[in-house]
C-alpha cells in the first residue's frame, strides 16, 4: 500500500529537520494545487553563519523508476528558472534504479529506508538503508516473484517486440489471470506501457536494474559439495554428463556458466542449477557435502523457466545472459569481469 502523499509530506519536513539539524529558520512553503507542475514543497533556511539554502522537493507515493522521471520533470522547471534551489526527490524507499535516475540528472533523493543523498554548498549528506520500510509499497515484489518475472525475462530478452497479454501467457506458460495481474502492476509501476490492446517497454535499464535488484535479494535453496577433480572444467564435465544420465535439468551460472560465455577469467566453484536438490546425484558422482574447501554449489532453481532458456555451449547447458548476469551480480568481487562482458553482450542484442 501507498502512504498518502500529504502524509507523505508532513514527514519529509521532519525528515530534512532531523538530517540537517546544523539549519534554522526554516521557511516553507506548500503547493496546495492538485496536478500542479510546481514541486510540492519550496524550502529557505539558513546556518548559524547565516548562509542561506534553498531546497525544492517533490513527493512520489512510490519509487518506481518513472515516478521518480516524472518527480525530476517538476523539479527541472524550477531549477531551471531558479537555479539556487536545490532539487530533491522524496519517497517512501528509493531502490537502486531510483537512485541511479537521480544520480544521472544530478537531483538528490531520500526517503524513510535510510537512503538520502544531498549535495548542496557545503552540504553533503550520502546514507544508505538496509531495508525497507514496512509502509512502502510490495508491487515490486508481486512483479518479480519467481513465476511472475517470467515476463520481466520476456520483455528485457525482447525489449523492441509489442505484445499481447494472450502472447505473453502462451510464452510465459502463465495462466492469462496472473498475467493479467502482474501486467496491472507493472503499467502502475512504470516499467511497461499500453497501447492500442498492446504492451511495450518503457524504458530497459529501469526494469532490467529493478530486476537485477530482486535476484540478488532472492533466497535460493542450494548444497555446498567437494567433488575431486582434475580442475574445474573436468568438474563441470562430469557434473553434466551425471546430470544427463539420470535425466536431471541442469544449467551451470556465475563464473562457472561466465567461463563458457565470456571465458578470460580463472574460477575455483562450480555452480550450477537443478530441478531438485533431492535429485541430485550426490553418491555416484562421490560428493562430500562441506560447509569449507567446496569446489561445488548446487542450486535448486527457483522456476523451471530457467531451464527453457538455456545456452548450449559445447554440450554444456548455461543459463541465458540475463539470468547469468544477475548471478553473478550476487557475488561482485568474483565475477565482476564477466559481468561486465555480459552486460556488454545484453545491451547489444537489446538494441
Amino acid at each position: 500500500m501507498y502512504i498518502p502523499e500529504k502524509r507523505l509530506i508532513t514527514k519529509i519536513e521532519s525528515e530534512l529537520k532531523k538530517r540537517m539539524p546544523f539549519l534554522s529558520h526554516w521557511n516553507i512553503r506548500h503547493n496546495k494545487k492538485t496536478g500542479a507542475t510546481a514541486p510540492d514543497l519550496l524550502i529557505k533556511t539558513r546556518d548559524s553563519d547565516g548562509h542561506t539554502y534553498c531546497f525544492c522537493v517533490e513527493v512520489k507515493t512510490a519509487g518506481y523508476p518513472q515516478y521518480v522521471r516524472d518527480g525530476i520533470a517538476i523539479l527541472k522547471k524550477i531549477t531551471k528558472s531558479n537555479p539556487s534551489y536545490y532539487p530533491i526527490v522524496a519517497v517512501p524507499f528509493m531502490g537502486e534504479g531510483g537512485k541511479r535516475i537521480c544520480d544521472e540528472n544530478n537531483v538528490g533523493y531520500m526517503d524513510f529506508g535510510g537512503n538520502a543523498k544531498i549535495t548542496h554548498k557545503g552540504i553533503l549528506i550520502y546514507t544508505e538503508g538496509k531495508e525497507r520500510p514496512r509502509q512502502a509499497s510490495p508491487v515490486n515484489q508481486s512483479i518479480f516473484s519467481p513465476k511472475s518475472a517470467r515476463i520481466t525475462k520476456l520483455f528485457l530478452s525482447q525489449p523492441r517486440e509489442e505484445w499481447r497479454q494472450k502472447d505473453i501467457a502462451a510464452r510465459t506458460g502463465l495462466s492469462k489471470g496472473l498475467v493479467s495481474r502482474v501486467i496491472g502492476k507493472m503499467i502502475e509501476a512504470g516499467y511497461v506501457l499500453e497501447k492500442e490492446e498492446k504492451l511495450a517497454l518503457t524504458e530497459f535499464d529501469d526494469l532490467f536494474s529493478a530486476w537485477i535488484e530482486a535476484e540478488t535479494k532472492r533466497r535460493l535453496r542450494k548444497a555446498s559439495y567437494y567433488v575431486w577433480a582434475q580442475n574445474p572444467s573436468k568438474l563441470m564435465a562430469s557434473v553434466a554428463d551425471r546430470l544427463s544420465n539420470n535425466r536431471i535439468k541442469y544449467a551451470f551460472t556465475q563464473e562457472a556458466g561466465a567461463s563458457l560465455v565470456a571465458p578470460f577469467a580463472a574460477f575455483d566453484i562450480v555452480s550450477v542449477y537443478v530441478e531438485s536438490l533431492d535429485k541430485f546425484p550426490e553418491r555416484s558422482l562421490s560428493a562430500a557435502e562441506a560447509d569449507k574447501g567446496f569446489n561445488l554449489t548446487v542450486i535448486e532453481a527457483p522456476d523451471e523457466y530457467i531451464f527453457t532458456k538455456i545456452q548450449d555451449k559445447g554440450g554444456l547447458k548455461v543459463v541465458d545472459n540475463l539470468q547469468l548476469y544477475a548471478d553473478l551480480k550476487k557475488n561482485p568481487l568474483r565475477g565482476e569481469k564477466q559481468a561486465g562482458h555480459i552486460l556488454a553482450l545484453i545491451k547489444r542484442e537489446s538494441r
